[in-house]
């Protein structure tokens, strides 16, 4: 959209929340190196023994074989579960820092007018595409609510014009709204925000204000019918 506006996502979890996790799973990463590399020395130092005729091994050899294979393979099961583990714990982190839905919480500009109820309304407003790259856009609205209580919600038909259409950098759109209310809409304030799919997360408020409607005075001039008496 042609406004900026301050950026109010909160950072992610800071380097003192990290630290624990990351000394802990760096230490026992290393602790299982040294397992594994004392492991294979001593295989290796079994295996170059000169043949004396008697076997070094207490064990048959396959015995020992199939224990280091089992040690090796829970290893590499732990270190996989110890990954699975990270990526879980920051996408958690991840998922509690970026709420869902608009991550700016003001609208980039208001559209504000009056009218009654009955009336079809027009509105219109400049898209700039600022961004370097082509931007395909579609225009999505949320149910108008009375903003003194939010959880009255009426249904006034909103269409845009173009609904949905592609800028290149620089290119500039205007965008007509035609609003129709209807005849028995009470007299309030309503509020829809309306977010341009492309542009996230930038939107823009619709803001309506539905008069009364006029109340029609009596008209003095006319004659009340009376009955005569013969």
């Amino acid at each position: 959209m042609t406004k900026t506006k301050t950026d109010n996502t909160k950072p992610m979890a800071s380097n003192n929340d990290q630290i624990p996790f990351e000394e802990l799973f760096r230490k026992t990463v290393a602790l299982n190196k040294k397992f594994m590399g004392q492991g294979f020395k001593i295989w290796s130092e079994m295996s170059q023994k000169p043949k004396t005729g008697k076997s070094p091994f207490v064990f048959k050899p396959e015995a020992y074989s199939k224990a280091f294979t089992e040690f090796a393979k829970m290893n590499l099961e732990y270190y996989n579960k110890a990954l699975e583990m990270g990526f879980s714990f920051a996408n958690e982190m991840i998922d509690k820092e970026e709420p869902s839905g608009h991550t700016e919480t003001q609208p980039a500009f208001v559209l504000e007018e009056t009218a009654k109820a009955g009336e079809r309304l027009s509105l219109q407003f400049v898209l700039e595409n600022t961004k370097t790259e082509t931007a395909s856009c579609e225009l999505v609205n949320s149910p108008f609510t009375d903003t003194a209580e939010p959880a009255n919600e009426i249904n006034i038909k909103t269409t845009f014009k173009p609904q949905s259409f592609t800028q290149e950098p620089g290119e500039k759109d205007t965008v007509a709204i035609e609003l129709h209310i209807p005849k028995k809409t009470p007299s309030a304030t309503y509020s829809s925000d309306v977010e341009v799919v492309g542009f996230e997360p930038s939107f823009f408020r619709i803001l309506l204000h539905i008069a009364p409607p006029v109340k029609k005075q009596a008209n003095g001039n006319v004659k009340k019918r009376t009955t005569k008496k013969k």
